[in-house]
C-alpha cells in the first residue's frame, strides 16, 4: 500500500500536509518502529514486513461488506493480551481500527526499541506469519545500530541513567478499505522521541506522522501484513519554549504510558 499518491478523502495524507525540512535523528528513531530509517545514523530508507500479497479478497470501500455502521460495532468482546499486546478483535471495521491503533501503541515504547526479546515477542503477535521474518530482520539490524549510536542499553537507558523516551499517541484513525479478509487503516499520530539528557544526540523531539496498516484476518484475528509511514498533518507550533531534555526524565520507562485503545 502506498498512500503517498492517493490522497483524496484522506485529511492527513502527505499531499495535504505542510512540508518541513527533515529532522534526520528524529526520523531515525521513530522510523525504527515502522520499518523506515533515515538521516544521519542509517542511510537509505527501508521498509520491512512487505511480502507478496496473500490470496485474499480484494478490499472494497469502507462499509460495503460489514453490514452496519462501524462506529456502532464493538471492537472485540474477547480482547485479551498475548505477550503484552491486546488481541481478539472483531471481524469488523471497528475491530480493524482498534487493532491498528493498539499495534502502533505496542511498538511505541522504549522497551520495544531497547530490548530484543520484547521486540521479537511483540512483532510475532502483531504481524501476519508471512511478514514476521523479514520485519524482524530489518528491525533488529536498524534498532541495534540506532541504539548503539544513541548509547542506549537493553534496559532503555544510557550508561549515565538517561532514559529513552518513545511515546506515540493516535490522534485519529480511519479505515480506507475493508473486506472480511483484508483491511487498510490509516493512523495520524503525534510522537515524542529522544533521550532525556542535555548531551544527547537526539533530545526529546516531537513528530507528526501517518502510519499505514494493511491488516489480514488470520486464525480468527487481525494481523498486520505491512506497516508503512508517510507525512502526517503538522499543526502550527505554539509560542511555548521547548522543555529541557532533563525535564523528561520522569517520563522514562513505560509504566506510566497511556492504556491501549478499546
Amino acid at each position: 500500500m502506498n498512500n503517498d499518491t492517493k490522497t483524496e478523502g484522506r485529511p492527513w495524507s502527505a499531499e495535504r500536509a505542510p512540508r518541513r525540512g527533515p529532522r534526520p535523528l528524529t526520523l531515525l528513531v521513530i522510523a525504527i518502529v515502522v520499518v523506515t530509517m533515515a538521516g544521519l545514523l542509517i542511510a537509505n530508507l527501508a521498509t520491512s514486513g512487505k511480502t507478496d500479497s496473500p490470496a485474499v479478497q480484494t478490499p472494497s470501500a469502507p462499509g460495503e461488506n460489514n453490514g452496519s455502521d462501524s462506529t456502532a460495532q464493538e471492537a472485540g468482546e474477547g480482547l485479551h493480551k498475548k505477550d503484552g499486546v491486546p488481541v481478539g478483535y472483531a471481524r469488523t471495521e471497528a475491530g480493524a481500527k482498534a487493532a491498528a491503533s493498539n499495534f502502533q501503541a505496542a511498538q511505541s515504547t522504549a522497551k520495544f526499541l531497547a530490548d530484543k526479546d520484547t521486540r521479537h515477542k511483540v512483532t510475532s503477535v502483531i504481524m501476519a506469519p508471512e511478514s514476521v521474518t523479514q520485519r524482524l530482520k530489518t528491525l533488529d539490524e536498524q534498532t541495534e545500530t540506532a541504539m548503539g549510536k544513541l548509547g542506549i542499553l537493553q534496559n532503555g537507558r544510557t550508561a549515565d541513567g538517561a532514559p529513552l523516551i518513545n511515546r506515540q499517541a493516535t490522534l485519529a484513525a480511519q479505515v480506507t478499505s475493508f473486506s472480511k479478509d483484508l483491511a487498510t487503516v490509516e493512523l495520524w499520530t503525534a510522537a515524542v522521541t529522544g533521550v532525556a539528557d542535555a548531551n544527547s544526540k537526539l533530545p526529546p523531539t516531537s513528530e507528526f506522522n501517518q502510519w499505514n496498516y494493511t491488516l489480514r484476518w488470520v486464525d480468527g484475528d487481525w494481523r498486520a501484513v505491512t506497516i508503512t509511514r508517510s507525512a502526517g498533518l503538522v499543526p502550527q507550533a505554539t509560542a511555548g519554549q521547548p522543555s529541557s531534555p532533563n525535564s523528561f526524565r520522569e517520563l522514562g520507562g513505560d509504566a506510566d504510558a497511556p492504556p491501549y485503545a478499546g
